[in-house]
């Protein structure tokens, strides 16, 4: 079958969701929520509800209409649909507020995740656990995010490639991207700051309190750090 008779079958059979060929071999899988139809409430909002009610969140805090989430929900939903699929790998999210949009370079893979993921919208005893740790999950995974990015760690991690000047509490040091991705992969296990050896985990663990980017380079960083309230370990000498 054609791609273009592919696409409009689907969106004949797995409607309010849709598939939009964006030609070069680029495909979205599309469900905006304002275009839910009457049939769909009972199932989805029930989901919802159910989510704030459980969390004790206000309906106001599920910010989509008819308290059906924000697409942001949908998306926590859709990858716990999934979770251990090894063809979610292939799926990029560009979700909204007012909607749930992924995208794919490969349509067979889109066309099977969207059926499915319909047919689980439409069983609210199913629907109701996927929504609830779905979203549970990604606001774990966005707090984590959130204090990794706050770390030595998490900085080197976003930009492998500067060069970062560090002020810590035990001295300045300065690491290169080569020294950066030892750190990172775990080959090397020590740092040397001003003339003391300590294990690597302690600065990479370490709090940054302070950073900026050289105006005239984005990849020179200079950052100041503290020590983690969890504390560190010994020194290592």
């Amino acid at each position: 079958m054609h791609i273009k008779e592919r696409i409009e079958s689907f969106n004949r059979d797995n409607k309010p969701f849709y598939i939009v060929d964006h030609e070069g071999g680029k495909y979205s899988l599309c469900l905006p929520l304002d275009m839910l139809p009457n049939e769909y409430y009972p199932y989805c909002q029930e989901a919802f509800d159910a989510y704030a009610t459980e969390t004790g969140v206000s309906a106001q805090h599920l910010s989509g209409r008819n308290r059906f989430g924000d697409g942001y929900d949908w998306q926590a939903a859709f990858c716990q649909a999934f979770a251990g699929d090894p063809n979610m790998e292939k799926i990029s999210f560009d979700c909204e507020a007012s909607g749930f949009f992924c995208g794919c370079d490969d349509l067979g893979v889109l066309e099977q995740y969207g059926a499915k993921f319909r047919e689980i919208c439409t069983d609210t005893a199913r629907f109701i656990p996927i929504v609830s740790q779905g979203i549970r999950s990604m606001e774990q995974q966005m707090k984590e995010q959130e204090r990794l990015m706050k770390t030595v760690r998490g900085q080197l991690m976003g930009k492998p490639k500067a060069v970062f000047h560090i002020m810590t509490p035990d001295g300045a040091v300065t690491l290169h991207p080569a020294e950066t991705k030892e750190l990172l992969d775990g080959t090397r296990t020590t740092i040397d700051i001003e003339g003391t050896h300590y294990a690597a985990f302690e600065l990479l663990e370490q709090e940054v309190v302070a950073f900026q980017t050289d105006l005239f380079n984005d990849n020179c960083i200079r950052m100041k750090t503290e020590e983690p309230n969890l504390g560190m370990a010994e020194q290592t000498m």
